[in-house]
């Protein structure tokens, strides 16, 4: 048989590898370690036959590591890992340019969940359910009920309006666009952190000027947008948002008239007062 280090360098030979002498020594370590005075397993001559396990080999002597079974073996299972993660990745992507159909679908879940509970649905209970998991085999593909969480539907629905949360448990409720959807550009159609911040900006308006929080009808009937459009349809439709208000804290009750909530004070002080 010959040297170990023969064999290390006829395998490379085939490589870029070939004629690396630090990587002959490297590869010789495994192959050999009996011959360095190393206790542990050998590495097969046959293991390279995989291609998996080729690839690992090289992989770990680009890195300069001996090759041994034990590194093989936990750099597979990281790339796998790794792969599994940019495949959720690409996949999510994919999530997002539907993100208006997964957050409407969502949304509405939720909000049957609060009629039915009195509180809300956990991320599992809404992501779950069978027309989610449907719409996600539809939009996204096959992917498995443990990696849905994965694919960030939650967040991003909330980034685009469609729902609403904070760190308490079950706060999940369904969002600005939910509620707008049905009045069309008779209301405005803002993105939702603009619209809060306009909520918080009128409250602390009016109460700094009336010394007392607005009414609702008030909020209702005098909050507009730049282009002058109205935020709410009407007292009833204020009223309905005032969940995911409070959720997102840009509303807070104070006597059940609307206030500044944590959140709206806090882009108030960002905001440069005219």
């Amino acid at each position: 048989m010959p040297p170990c280090d023969d064999i290390a360098a006829a395998w490379l030979s085939h490589t870029d590898f070939a004629d690396d002498r630090a990587a002959v020594g490297l590869l010789s370590r495994a192959i050999s370690p009996r011959e360095y005075a190393l206790k542990r397993d050998s590495l097969p001559v046959t293991a390279a036959a995989d291609p998996r396990t080729a690839a690992a080999i090289l992989e770990l002597l680009e890195r300069g590591q001996v090759p041994t079974m034990a590194a093989i073996r936990t750099l597979m299972v990281q790339n796998e890992m790794r792969g599994e993660a940019e495949r959720i990745e690409r996949l999510g992507r994919r999530a997002q340019r539907s993100i208006d159909d997964f957050g409407r679908l969502l949304a509405q879940l939720t909000h049957e969940y609060w009629v039915m509970n009195d509180v809300g649905p956990t991320r599992r209970d809404i992501l779950h359910t069978d027309p989610m998991l449907e719409l996600i085999r539809e939009r996204v593909g096959d992917i498995s009920p443990s990696a849905v969480k994965h694919l960030w539907l939650i967040e991003r629905a909330q980034r685009a309006g469609w729902i609403a949360y904070n760190a308490e448990p079950r706060s999940l409720c369904a969002g600005r666009r939910f509620h707008a959807a049905k009045f069309g550009n008779r209301v405005s159609l803002r993105p939702v952190n603009a619209l809060g911040t306009l909520v918080a900006t009128f409250l602390d308006r009016h109460q700094t000027e009336q010394g007392r929080p607005p009414r609702w009808s008030v909020l209702a009937h005098d909050l507009r947008d730049d282009r002058g459009r109205r935020v709410f349809n009407d007292t009833a439709d204020v009223r309905a948002q005032q969940q995911w208000l409070i959720t997102a804290e840009w509303l807070a009750l104070e006597d059940d008239l609307p206030v500044p909530g944590p959140r709206g004070r806090r882009a108030l002080t960002r905001r440069p007062r005219r």
